[in-house]
């Protein structure tokens, strides 16, 4: 059997009461599974009971690898390094929340005819995604959360610069947030709160300076 990712083997036993391996009957047991910064998500394909999945802190995420799971209908990937949707409507979704990755094209999300809501803040998208995509999901009656111009600009210049790191606001204000696990073994924590004069700052200054509101 090939290895498997630690962090995975721990979610499955708080879902199942053990690692892996599993029996067919176990793996269709589990209806909802909650991974954090696993690492390699391929033996997840095989639990086709899968209703509900949740990602935080992974990296990579392909979710071309997990097509055969048909029956997903909530998708939450948060802090991780997903990038490329292009075969996202494999899923029957009605909820997918994609907060702090690197997705630049949403327009795949077009293709899933059950898509009730979406999360996509702090995403460096394309000008055509974040112009044009999101307003035609809306028109479609998608519930859309989505960011200000200000933190996606800022999000969009930093990711062409090859810094890694995006923009959002929370409650209490502006944030940064280094997704994936290149820069951090928990990154969906330790997020800098910077002011507006910081955010405008890294849009029209040294990009490279994002980094230091990590130190």
């Amino acid at each position: 059997m090939a290895r498997i990712d630690p962090e995975l083997d721990r979610a499955v036993s708080r879902a199942v009461g053990h690692g892996f391996p599993l029996s067919v009957e176990e793996r269709a047991s589990v209806v909802e599974l909650v991974i954090q910064q696993v690492r390699d998500i391929g033996p997840l394909v095989n639990f086709y009971a899968l209703e509900r999945l949740i990602m935080v802190g992974c990296d990579p995420v392909d979710l071309s690898r997990l097509t055969s799971l048909k029956k997903i209908d909530m998708l939450s990937v948060e802090d991780s390094a997903l990038r490329d949707l292009s075969r996202v409507d494999s899923f029957p979704l009605l909820d997918f929340t994609m907060p702090r990755n690197f997705v630049a094209d949403l327009e795949p999300l077009l293709s899933i005819p059950t898509l009730l809501q979406v999360d996509v803040t702090g995403n460096p998208l394309s000008e055509v995604s974040y112009r044009e995509v999101i307003p035609e999901l809306i028109n479609k009656g998608r519930r859309v959360r989505f960011s200000s111009e200000l933190e996606w600009s800022v999000s969009v210049r930093l990711c062409e610069a090859g810094v890694g790191v995006v923009c959002y606001e929370s409650s209490r204000g502006y944030r940064l947030c280094r997704p994936g696990l290149a820069w951090s073994k928990a990154p969906q924590y330790g997020h800098p709160l910077i002011s507006r004069d910081d955010v405008e700052g890294l849009l029209h200054g040294d990009p490279e300076q994002a980094c230091r509101f990590f130190a």
